[in-house]
């Protein structure tokens, strides 16, 4: 009969078969499948502080993609909030609902989930599974076994990382460095910001409605092409057209009144009296009647320019009460366009005239287009999404084919060089000062 090894012999053996490890691959084969000769069980699940598996035990390679492992990724989130210090003992009444279902298909009934870490710093988990629950010397066993594996993951970890400063060091370059440094950050660079921007008429004709009523009808539709004198919208004239009638009946009244006291002047002394308040009358009558029928030609809008119709939705407007001088829609020449942005004030940069922008069209980012700076505005305005902003406007560069109206992107506005260290410095200091108030 062969003489039972001794738990602690076994725990010894396992220190130095860890020890002698020489890779951080063979160190994590070691842990999910020679830990079997200490404690027996049917699974192993190592995870990283993060949450990703690391290793499987009876798997040479953990494929993330697989369900097993994506299962065991959500198992990671209820475990990782447990103690750290000390084994845990799991079932699948212990776990979320969501995660009970698939327990039978992918573990046994019980299972001890183990905190590896270094210095009390956590490095990762591991899971052990079988169909019999851990006893108490069985988990203090575990409990100085993960120790043991804590130390070796940490020494793994760190001999992988290359003592760059240890070689530098060695061979005397260590002022290399700083002087590398220095000379990095004196590299000089455009400041530049970046700010929302869409490409706009450059000289469009604003179409404000001539008086108050409601729009009737458009004889255009949105990115229409339109001529000079051609019809744009009415207004409804039903109201105008009732008053001129009237202002017309009154004036035929007044001026048969003017008619019949004339005759009865030249027989009655009495009636040339009333000759001037009647005249004064017909004239009253005969003002009101005209403007009304130049209000009447005013109902319907014409374009005093060529170009194209930019306006919404025309059945937005149709049935719309509307003020004088209010923006109906705008006609604008469809190839005479430049860059329109709007530079927060918070990335406002010293800029002059002239200064190059790059526009990148949302619809076509790989071919960007070149301006130069026409104007900034010096006073910040409100944005409808509640934000100041600074207006600039940019002209195309000249050979650059001119977008289509209402194109929207990024632009990038480059100001004057600097080195490095102020293009990194800026958004900091300039944070530490509102702080510090110096």
């Amino acid at each position: 009969m062969t003489p039972q090894v001794s738990p602690l012999v076994v725990l010894l053996q396992l220190g130095q078969r860890v020890r002698r490890t020489e890779t951080l691959e063979e160190w994590r084969f070691v842990l999910v499948n020679e830990s079997h000769t200490l404690i027996p069980y049917r699974q192993a699940v190592l995870w990283n502080a993060s949450g990703q598996v690391e290793a499987l035990s009876g798997v040479p390679r953990v494929d993330p993609r697989i369900p097993f492992v994506l299962w065991l990724r959500r198992l990671f989130i209820p475990i990782s909030q447990g103690d750290i210090g000390a084994p845990v003992q799991l079932s699948a009444h212990d776990v979320p609902e969501e995660l009970k279902d698939q327990w039978s298909e992918w573990l046994p009934q019980e299972a001890v989930a183990l905190c590896l870490r270094n210095d009390g710093i956590p490095l990762g988990w591991l899971l052990l599974a079988r169909d019999e629950a851990f006893d108490e010397n069985e988990l203090a066993l575990l409990e100085h076994l993960t120790e043991i594996h804590g130390h070796a993951w940490a020494y793994h970890r760190a001999k992988k990382r290359p003592p760059w400063w240890s070689r530098v060091h060695a061979r005397k370059r260590w002022l290399a460095l700083p002087i590398l440094l220095l000379i990095v950050l004196s590299i000089r660079i455009p400041l530049s910001a970046l700010a929302p921007g869409e490409i706009v008429a450059v000289t469009p004709e604003v179409v404000r409605s001539p008086m108050d009523g409601v729009v009737l009808r458009f004889h255009v539709q949105p990115n229409d092409p339109v001529r000079i004198g051609q019809p744009l919208f009415d207004l409804d004239d039903t109201n105008l057209n009732s008053r001129l009638e009237v202002a017309l009946k009154s004036l035929d009244i007044a001026e048969s009144e003017y008619f019949l006291t004339a005759q009865q002047a030249l027989t009655d002394p009495r009636s040339k009296g009333q000759l001037a308040i009647l005249t004064g009358k017909v004239e009253e009558k005969r003002l009101e009647a005209e403007g009304l029928q130049a209000l009447l030609k005013q109902s319907r809008v014409t374009a005093s320019r060529e170009g194209i119709a930019l306006f919404s939705d025309p059945q937005g407007w149709i049935g719309r009460p509307v003020v004088t001088g209010e923006k109906i829609l705008m006609v604008a020449g469809e190839r005479e366009t430049e860059v329109e942005a709007w530079l927060s004030a918070g990335n406002l940069i010293p800029l002059e005239p002239g200064a190059p922008v790059t526009l990148f069209l949302n619809v076509d980012p790989l071919h960007p287009l070149s301006a130069r700076i026409r104007f900034l505005a010096f006073e910040a305005s409100t944005r409808p999404d509640g934000t100041m902003a600074h207006q600039l406007r940019a002209t195309l560069s000249s050979g650059v084919v001119p977008p289509r109206l209402g194109l929207k992107g990024m632009a990038r506005i480059a100001g004057e060089k600097v080195s490095i260290f102020w293009w990194m410095a800026r958004r900091p200091l300039a944070v530490m000062r509102q702080w510090v108030g110096w």
